[in-house]
């Protein structure tokens, strides 16, 4: 029996560039948003924040719904079971403080055009699918 992970990502999207920030993860051999395991005593949001930057080296600010307590909600709660094992993936959409990349854990990074992200094929449809709907939620 697998023991249960808890992890949260970023869906992070340059709106003005339309743009959206993407990893790539050898174990699972695909492109993903940036994220990871919630780390000790921090909240969800905290680790998106925390992984999208360990990851990529940009800086980001989650947006997305806030109810009445000012705190931004994740967009989605997702279970995978797969090679890196049992996972609930806590889910946010977020926007680039800055854009420049910095490789600190040496995985391929890159700014991906949402007119590429419709042609590529490296890139699941679950990806595309979750992006696309994003951006047309939360453009200004």
């Amino acid at each position: 029996m697998l023991e249960r992970q808890y992890c949260a990502s970023a869906f992070t999207i340059d709106f003005d560039n339309k743009e959206v920030l993407l990893v790539y993860n050898r174990k699972l051999k695909k492109w993903l948003q940036p994220g990871g395991h919630i780390e000790g005593l921090e909240t969800p949001m905290e680790a998106a924040i925390r992984e999208t930057f360990e990851e990529t080296g940009i800086d980001i600010q989650i947006i997305g719904p806030s109810f009445f307590d000012g705190f931004n909600q994740p967009i989605a709660a997702e279970h995978y079971i797969n090679k890196v094992g049992d996972m609930i993936d806590l889910q946010y959409v977020a926007i680039p403080l800055h854009k420049t990349i910095h490789n600190l854990e040496g995985n391929e990074v890159k700014w991906v055009s949402l007119e590429q992200l419709k042609e590529r094929s490296d890139i699941s449809e679950e990806i595309k699918v979750k992006v696309l709907s994003l951006y047309q939620t939360y453009k200004q």
